[in-house]
């Protein structure tokens, strides 16, 4: 049911029963006699009762207006409980947030990196999810997700962590045993290890050669969903294998995988994107977690993958 007064009515009415001065609740407030007395007027047109007995010299609480206050305080207190317990939550870093991950970059890069977000801010709670298929935000009951490639839902908003793109891999033991790769047009005379793809397999590699697409039909006896399996077969020895240059860093660093025709392609492009949904207020954890990313992904020397 609509009602006829407003919360500064009743705000203005408590007031000015506390001061016992109409006149000098509108100098702290900065208003006119006429707006804090049009105010009062309206809450007890509303009300149908007199809130205050006026004199032409003194101004005092009627019995309906004592009777009011007590209910009036109670009111507004509560109310602004409410508003600042809201502000509490929307300004602390604590709560829980469900993350959809990659599988292989979930594991190996960005454990660590939530490890020490949720050390600096302990009463944070993390779910996470690891699927190397399209997580959908909503389905899922995810508030943020790490996905390669560029964003096409509208609905959504992204934020770009950092570039990355493709990197051919394979471990010493597997080049020393196999015909030698010389050009992209080789691989088909390799054990291509590869992975799906929303479930669909990622067996035509594209890569770019002096700016131009070049796409490379391949085979292998090792396909999965999972990204993780694929860098764990390619560390085993059994192919070659086509995978995101931040997945690879370490083992490449290492040397336990070599990098396959270095300068002789340019590998397809895959950006890192925290996506999350577009909201109004947005809880204030969510948005450290995000800084944390960021911040992360720019410093971080092993992420300088181009």
């Amino acid at each position: 049911m609509t009602k006829a007064y407003s919360l500064q009515d009743l705000e203005l009415f408590l007031r000015v029963a506390e001061s016992g001065n109409m006149s000098e609740v509108a100098r702290q407030l900065n208003i006119t006699n006429a707006a804090v007395s049009a105010a009062i007027k309206r809450l007890e047109l509303a009300l149908d009762v007199n809130l205050l007995e006026r004199t032409t010299r003194s101004l005092h609480l009627s019995a309906a207006g004592q009777s009011l206050i007590p209910y009036l305080q109670q009111a507004l207190g509560a109310l602004d409980d409410a508003e600042s317990e809201l502000r509490n939550l929307q300004t602390a870093v604590a709560g829980e947030i469900s993350i959809g991950l990659p599988s292989d970059l979930g594991r190996h890069l960005l454990l660590d990196i939530l490890d020490d977000f949720q050390q600096q801010y302990p009463r944070i709670i993390l779910r996470l999810d690891f699927s190397d298929f399209m997580q959908d935000l909503y389905r899922d009951n995810l508030d943020l997700v790490i996905r390669y490639g560029e964003l096409s839902d509208s609905s959504l908003i992204a934020r770009k962590l950092c570039d990355n793109h493709r990197i051919l891999a394979a471990s010493p033991d597997y080049i020393a045993r196999m015909p030698a790769l010389e050009a992209l047009e080789d691989l088909v005379h390799h054990n291509c290890l590869y992975f799906y793809r929303n479930d669909r397999p990622y067996n035509h590699w594209i890569f770019y050669r002096d700016n131009k697409r070049v796409e490379i039909p391949i085979k292998g006896n090792r396909h999965t969903n999972d990204g993780d399996v694929v860098r764990r077969w390619g560390l085993a020895g059994h192919g070659v294998i086509y995978k995101s240059a931040l997945d690879l860093t370490e083992e490449l660093a290492q040397g336990r995988l070599v990098a396959l025709l270095d300068g002789k392609y340019q590998g397809q492009s895959t950006p890192i994107y925290a996506v999350y949904k577009q909201r109004k207020y947005q809880p204030y954890r969510l948005t450290a977690l995000l800084n944390h990313l960021e911040n992360r992904f720019k410093t971080e020397s092993i992420l300088n993958t181009q």
